[in-house]
This record gives C-alpha cells, structure tokens and sequence, in this order.
C-alpha cells in the first residue's frame, strides 16, 4: 500500500467522521447545535472535496511506474511514546510522567545531552506547575500514588 492510498482511506474517515458529527448535531437542541453543526459541515464540505482532488490524481497517475513507500515503523515508535506518556501519567502523576518522559524522549529520540535535556525538562515542569497553578488545572489523579 503505498503513501497516496493511506491518504486517500486517512481522508475517507475524517469525511465520515465529520459527516457523523453533522448528523449527530441535528438532534441537538437549536441553540446547543450551531457551532457544531456549521463546523462539521464545513468539515464535511472540505474533506470531501479534498477527497474527491485525491482520488482524481491517483486514477491520473495510475499509468506511471513506482510509487514511494509508507514508512510504517517510525509511526508506530512515536505511537508508542505517546501511549507510554498516558498509562505513565495514569499511573505516577502528570509531573512525574512528564519528567520521565520529557528526559527519555530528549535522551533517546532527540539525542540531547543529559544536562540539555534535565534543564529542558526543568524548563517544562516549571511552565506546566505556573499554568496549572494560574489556570487553576485540577490534573488526573495517579493510580498508584494517589497524588
């Protein structure tokens, strides 16, 4: 399956989710329904028009040679360090995920030094403690520490 398909199939679901929503937001009352509503089908409009330029161009290269491939494995590493971070923040706390995280991630993914990634990771705990404290963000609970 190369890139083009999955984009075309990517897109395919973003139209039916947005087609969903529209449909969902009429039973909302009239007032409840505007926003969503319009959005959605603003959603719908653009994707499927995007869609449609999509499989046009697709059927219009059909005659030439090789299309590149989908590069799968990179996806799914990154899929994994965010599935990580949240069963991390379910279980320890956002703070405690976050810093093992953020560490981790500068460490193995970005090749950070060790000093650069503690003092970037210090850099983050400080603005999400500020914002958390100024925007008054009641965070999840951890399952193990209870925090």
């Amino acid at each position: 399956m190369n890139k083009q398909t999955l984009n075309v199939i990517f897109t395919f679901c973003i139209f039916i989710v947005f087609v969903w929503a529209a449909v969902t937001a009429l039973t909302f009352s009239r007032l409840a329904q505007f926003f969503p509503l319009y959005v959605s089908i603003a959603g719908s409009i653009v994707s499927g028009i995007y869609l449609v330029k999509e499989v046009i161009k697709i059927r219009k290269q059909k005659d030439q040679g090789s299309h590149p491939k989908v590069l799968i494995i990179k996806p799914i590493i990154y899929t994994g360090w965010i599935v990580g971070y949240v069963i991390t923040i379910s279980l320890l706390g956002l703070l405690i995920a976050s810093t093992i995280y953020l560490i981790a991630f500068l460490l193995i993914e970005s090749k950070f030094t060790f000093f650069k990634a503690l003092y970037s990771t210090g850099i983050a705990l400080v603005i999400i403690t500020v914002l958390s404290n100024l925007l008054n963000i009641a965070w999840p609970q951890s399952v193990l520490l209870g925090l």
